[in-house]
């Protein structure tokens, strides 16, 4: 099984089908979940991986798409152990009608549809301002691991800037880039 000698495979599959804007069949994606104990810190700490995955969260063609396919997979809490703990976790408030996991996908989909000017009529000003972002990766990355830190009884976005400075060397992000 190609899963079980190259895990990074299972990267590769979600990153191809969002290059080339294809779905991923139900049998790879079960053959995905079966092979997640796979999915182990030598993955986690794999260049080339963190390569794949930054490269798939700050993608041009549908970001949040790949990262939903990931995460009902199970491939996106293996992976990303911090988003893992945040996975079906309920938020009980009047803003928040989604899981956590779900709300931060949906996230990162907004920040795509302004990059890519579908939300220009509602927000016309952070599409202006969008073009104009230095920081582009650091920008997707911080929407991911905003509200990582819910649920562990602190400031859910000072526990997500600590979660961004533990994996940031990981996911290839310069010292820099995690202060940003």
């Amino acid at each position: 099984d190609l899963f079980e000698r190259e895990p990074i495979a299972m990267l590769r599959l979600f990153h191809i089908a969002q290059e080339r804007a294809l779905d991923i069949h139900p049998d790879a994606l079960r053959a995905v979940a079966q092979n997640l104990k796979r999915v182990d810190h030598r993955l986690r700490e794999d260049a080339a991986a963190n390569a794949l995955f930054l490269g798939m969260l700050t993608s041009r063609k549908d970001p949040a798409t790949t990262l939903r396919r990931m995460n009902e997979a199970g491939l996106l809490g293996r992976f990303l152990p911090e988003f893992g703990r945040i996975v079906a976790q309920m938020e009980h408030s009047l803003y928040h009608i989604y899981t956590v996991d779900e709300h931060t996908i949906q996230a990162v989909g907004v920040l795509h549809q302004i990059e890519t000017g579908e939300l220009a009529e509602a927000l016309p000003l952070a599409t202006s301002l969008m073009p104009k972002v230095l920081s582009r990766t650091e920008l997707y990355v911080a929407t991911l691991f905003h509200d990582l830190g819910k649920g562990r009884g602190m400031d859910h976005s000072e526990v997500g800037a600590e979660l961004v400075a533990q994996a940031g060397p990981r996911l290839g992000l310069t010292q820099e880039q995690i202060e940003t």
